[in-house]
């Protein structure tokens, strides 16, 4: 079973918020807060980010098409319709990034080892069918003026190496001994 902690799922919120009301000046509230068997995107347009480190997974952004165009306009204020519908995807898929860099920045100060994010996957339209890790989500509700956020975080702890040694000494009829980058295996008596 699929653990979630406040200290993996706060940043994202913490972060979601800040962005999208620097960027685009928009005021964002928390809304509601579930649990989900499986990622399934909400809405419309949903941005698709891979985790991986010490967390392995995907976050998904799902919004409605009336905010992702309002966040569209008041990023690319002075392009012209045309411009800012060539820049849609693009912009939306930055935002994202923006999110998911900040949320990590914030993770990596209260670790000693990193996570990496992979360029954005996004999806728009209707009867679209996106295959997500089959991984239970906790789901985070944020509320604009224009609409709503919905973020769904499914990430897991990878075990350390010295975890994974720990666990299978207790089971196995081998010792495991870890001496930097050298790991020892001698038969139990």
């Amino acid at each position: 079973m699929t653990k979630f902690s406040a200290k993996h799922v706060n940043p994202f919120v913490e972060a979601a918020m800040r962005v999208v009301n620097q960027v685009a000046g928009i005021e964002v509230r928390r809304g509601h807060l579930s649990y989900k068997t499986k990622v399934e995107p909400s809405f419309g347009v949903s941005i698709i980010i891979g985790i991986y480190g010490y967390l392995t997974g995907q976050v998904v952004y799902s919004l409605d098409g009336v905010l992702a165009e309002r966040l569209v306009d008041k990023i690319l204020t002075g392009k012209s319709p045309q411009e800012k519908k060539i820049m849609f995807l693009d912009c939306l898929g930055e935002i994202a990034n923006m999110i998911t860099g900040n949320a990590t920045s914030l993770l990596n100060e209260k670790k000693d080892q990193l996570l990496n994010i992979t360029t954005p996957a996004i999806a728009a339209g209707t009867n679209l069918s996106v295959h997500l890790v089959p991984k239970p989500a906790l789901v985070l509700g944020l509320i604009t003026q224009y609409g709503p956020i919905e973020i769904s975080i499914a990430v897991e702890e990878k075990e350390t190496l010295q975890e994974a040694f720990r666990a299978l000494q207790h089971s196995a009829r081998f010792n495991y001994k870890i001496e930097g980058q050298t790991v020892t295996i001698t038969k139990k008596q």
